[in-house]
């Protein structure tokens, strides 16, 4: 019997590498092909603002003040890196006006954009290239939690075609490098743990547990939200020792200790300028509504497999019927059995020490954001790798030791099937320019407006407010063409419309901006685009 299912354990693990060489391939042409397709999203053209040096203060000080400044000029001084800015203004306009958001990929963002240049592609291509350490990343935490080849074959074939990963590592943001971090900060632990816990002393255990608090600094200092991490590192480390002050532990506290010192002028940061973050992103309040919550973290938890509207549907291809409504509540439905089935199967045949590794990053995360409302797919990376290295080792156990070829041959069909569905949607999301994770809210509408906005022989652009329509602008801005003008105002009154201009648009025009307009300079407006909401106005002549 031993005999039998380890000959099915090498069969597997010959299928798996035969299989995982297209399937890598594919996962990262992917993530290469049309890089620049998508709208650049809100966050993004703020991305490109921070590696400028610029601050929204600054944009709106400067250009917001009434006369006619050309898209090629905003895109030039505020989107690229200029001779009058410095990295220690990227670091400073992040420190005074996203406080919540580390400088490190932003520092590595400015020095890829000089190397490479700012355009849309160049920009995203970081994260690109970042994703591909996900896979050797992924291989080797699998190696420390389940001594399997096996299982990290297939978690790298899983996260190679995720729709999840694909379209984030198309993200001009530090989704990725955390996603890397969060990886390799886990297996280090692992390898730091276990050369504790040898018999034998080994000069390297310390030096694991140095690059563990060199991993804890990095994480934190790419996205708060590695703090979770580290609390579910911790938890974990507390339920293995239970509660004694075990070396390991003392390693830990010593390994956490110096990442948070490391942290502390961030954390200074964050401390003078809390009224900053509380304004831009709101403080996080407990709530006990928690079912509410849940729609969104099953909705996130079917697309980090199978994602194929640009809203975030499940298996929707644009067909709404009974038929097809009753298609896709199936699949969901047999997605999450699936799902709630790995978890089951590893915590049944895995010691300990795996399944509570597992189960405290995907529960941690889950609960501190549920319990602060904060659930969102870029928030929850850390949950969606554990639901991800579950199913990796349902799949790679199931196939490995099914005790029947019938049994083996129903799991590798489900295993390809489930590759065949990740693959289908990141074909279908890589031809959209639109898609959930470019905050649609903000830029659904953008090429549409750009189209009736380029069709103009010389339009000119009119919009008011503050910070908040910054990025607004530069993201549409992108889609226009370069000669098309702006016109940007912070109060009402100070606009006042140019000659010489065949089309006068208004863009996302507040009430202020309409009264002012109509009420005070007698202007006709018209609007010309209202897919609900009017986003777009034709400015007309002098009423009579």
């Amino acid at each position: 019997m031993n005999s039998k299912l380890g000959q099915n354990g090498r069969l597997t693990r010959i299928w798996l590498k035969f299989l995982i060489v297209p399937i890598l391939i594919t996962g990262i042409f992917f993530r290469f092909t049309n890089l620049d397709r998508k709208v650049y999203s809100y966050d993004e053209s703020i991305t490109s603002l921070r590696i400028s040096g610029y601050t929204w203060t600054e944009m709106v000080q400067q250009d917001f003040q009434g006369k006619p400044v050309s898209v090629a000029y905003l895109l030039a001084k505020y989107q690229q890196i200029n001779p009058e800015k410095s990295l220690f203004d990227t670091v400073k306009g992040l420190a005074t006006e996203e406080p919540q958001l580390p400088p490190l990929y932003f520092i590595l963002a400015r020095f890829w954009a000089q190397l490479f240049g700012p355009t849309v592609a160049a920009v995203r291509s970081l994260s690109a290239w970042i994703s591909l350490l996900v896979f050797p990343s992924v291989y080797w935490l699998c190696w420390e939690l389940f001594k399997s080849t096996s299982v990290g074959w297939m978690a790298v074939a899983i996260m190679a075609v995720s729709p999840f990963h694909v379209l984030y590592a198309q993200e001009a943001r530090p989704y990725m490098l955390f996603t890397v971090i969060v990886l390799l900060s886990s297996a280090i632990l692992l390898r730091a743990i276990a050369l504790t816990s040898s018999p034998v002393n080994s000069k390297f255990t310390s030096v694991a547990w140095c690059i563990y608090a060199i991993a804890i600094t990095f994480g934190l200092y790419t996205n708060l939200l590695f703090s979770l991490v580290s609390i579910a590192h911790a938890v974990y480390l507390i339920i293995i020792d239970k509660l004694r002050f075990s070396k390991t532990t003392i390693f830990y506290l010593l390994a956490a200790t110096a990442g948070t010192i490391s942290f502390a002028p961030w954390i200074v940061v964050l401390f003078v300028n809390s009224q900053q973050v509380d304004k831009t992103v709101g403080f996080p309040h407990l709530s006990v509504a928690f079912l509410s919550l849940f729609k969104p973290l099953i909705l996130i938890t079917c697309r980090v497999f199978i994602d194929t509207h640009w809203a975030g549907g499940i298996l929707d291809f644009g067909l709404r019927n009974r038929l097809t409504d009753l298609i896709r509540i199936i699949a969901a439905g047999l997605l999450l059995l699936t799902i709630a089935y790995s978890i089951y199967w590893l915590c049944r045949c895995t010691p300990k020490r795996v399944w509570l590794f597992v189960l405290s990053a995907i529960g941690i995360t889950v609960i501190v954001l549920i319990a602060v409302k904060g659930i969102a797919d870029r928030y929850i990376i850390a949950y969606t790798l554990g639901i991800q290295l579950a199913a990796a080792y349902l799949f790679a156990t199931k196939i490995s030791f099914a005790t029947n070829n019938r049994k083996q041959k129903l799991w590798k069909l489900g295993f390809i099937a489930l590759i065949s569905m990740q693959i289908i949607s990141c074909t279908v999301s890589s031809q959209s320019q639109l898609w959930w994770n470019k905050y649609p809210s903000s830029t659904k509408y953008n090429p549409a407006i750009a189209k009736i906005v380029n069709q103009s022989q010389k339009p000119l652009i009119v919009s008011h407010g503050g910070n908040n329509i910054t990025g607004k602008i530069l993201s549409l801005s992108y889609l226009l063409k370069p000669q098309v003008q702006f016109l940007l105002v912070v109060k009402p009154n100070l606009v006042k419309i140019p000659e010489g201009f065949s089309d006068v648009f208004l863009y996302r025009a507040t009430e202020s901006l309409l009264f002012e307009l109509e009420q005070v300079q007698n202007y006709q407006i018209q609007p010309i685009y209202k897919p609900g909401d009017v986003w777009l106005w034709h400015l007309e002549k002098y009423k009579d």
